[in-house]
């Protein structure tokens, strides 16, 4: 087989694999097909694939086979980052402010903390799963970050199947994870920086170059593209535009030391709210549906169940626990104190415990970093994919929860 005869094979296994099995099992109402795209990755790996076909899945998926996915996989993720800063400060709710500043805390620091917890522990229970870069404190804040990530995009589809766009609990569950992302990605940006730097002066530069770059996507990129956008509006232009950005914001982050999905994250946040809308609809369907799917298989080709044994069915374990009560009671106990009825506040809690596509990329640059060991890494995986399942169910069961709506 050529390497173009190859590449198209791999798409259609790629991005058809998933579509298949979701539309096949007919389990559109259950599970969001994005959790397919994730089980999609597994199953082409050495996990199932690998296992089951090992010469044929060497033929299509060896090392030697994956050069050209490569440059796919960081388009994917890094449209993916820009579409989540596309939703920063585009989710407010007038009258509601106390309630969505507690909810917005308790979602990230409650998982945060039990996550660093569950994570020092397993540093101590079960070293090996710690990366070969990191010490126990490094991979118990991994950790904690991966307890704390709530999917903006998979929670949008989400709402919309649901027909829960427009309430309550949907407006504040994308609020808390609008914030969700902010944090977390500042948050894994300095552990990665503590985890490649030993001397002062070097953080001190990354922290002043990574100052002088947000500053200016904020207050001289954002207005400059306030002014420039409207002219283009209905012309390719635009898009073209958005795209250098999007791609230059990486290369520049990448450059001074901060991971290139920041770039793609920061280019979402300065881009201007009124242009938000349009570009998503432009962008998303295509990036979720066509491209991730290269992601998640580059992720399913690292994922290998059957290596980490015990250690990562541990993780998997402890990890889906702590994420999921930490994110519900998290998020509805902080609601409901704050005057969020309590029918609405569980629903909240159900719905930002949802990890899907975000989860998958903050492990991907964990595991890249030698933060996270093989066996925490599949665990983890496992764990974001089970939590993407439990949302509807979750949500589904809080609704029938009595009280005023």
């Amino acid at each position: 087989m050529n390497p173009v005869s190859l590449f198209f094979a791999q798409a259609c296994l790629v991005v058809g694999t998933p579509f298949v099995l979701w539309r096949g099992l007919r389990i559109g109402s259950i599970v969001p097909l994005v959790a397919m795209q994730i089980v999609g990755g597994i199953l082409l790996g050495p996990s199932l694939l690998g296992a089951l076909w090992p010469h044929g899945w060497q033929a299509l998926f060896g090392a030697a086979q994956l050069s050209a996915l490569s440059g796919l996989q960081w388009l994917a993720v890094v449209l993916f980052a820009f579409l989540s800063g596309l939703h920063i400060g585009g989710t407010g709710q007038p009258g509601m402010r106390r309630i969505a500043t507690a909810a917005a805390l308790g979602c990230v620091l409650v998982p945060f903390a039990l996550g660093t917890a569950a994570g020092a522990w397993l540093a101590h229970a079960a070293p090996a799963v710690v990366g070969p870069a990191a010490s126990a404190w490094q991979f118990a804040f991994a950790v904690g970050v991966s307890m704390a990530v709530t999917a903006l995009p998979v929670l949008g589809a989400i709402l919309r199947e649901m027909k829960l766009s427009d309430s309550v609990p949907g407006q504040l569950a994308l609020g808390c994870s609008a914030f969700s992302d902010a944090a977390i990605w500042l948050v894994l940006s300095a552990i990665l920086a503590s985890a490649g730097r030993s001397s002062a002066g070097d953080f001190l530069r990354l922290a002043l170059c990574g100052a002088l770059y947000v500053g200016a996507m904020l207050w001289l990129v954002r207005p400059a593209l306030a002014r420039a956008l409207p002219r283009l509006q209905g012309t390719d232009a635009r898009l073209a535009l958005v795209a250098v950005l999007i791609f230059g914001s990486a290369l520049v982050s990448e450059s001074i030391g901060l991971h290139y999905i920041l770039g793609g994250f920061l280019a979402g946040v300065a881009l201007p709210r009124e242009a938000a809308a349009d570009l998503r609809r432009q962008l998303e369907p295509t990036t979720v549906v066509v491209l991730m799917p290269f992601f998640f298989l580059m992720t399913g080709l690292r994922t290998d169940i059957a290596v980490g044994g015990h250690e990562t069915l541990l993780v998997f374990g402890l990890g889906t626990l702590v994420a999921v009560a930490g994110k519900v009671a998290g998020t509805a106990l902080p609601a409901r104190l704050a005057g969020l009825p309590r029918r609405e506040a569980w629903m909240l809690g159900a719905l930002v415990q949802t990890k899907g596509l975000m989860e998958v990329v903050v492990l991907g640059i964990l595991f890249e970093a030698g933060l996270i060991g093989q066996a925490a890494f599949s665990g983890l995986l496992l764990m974001a994919l089970a939590t993407t399942v439990l949302a509807k169910p979750l949500t589904r069961a809080a609704s029938r929860l009595r009280g005023p709506a």
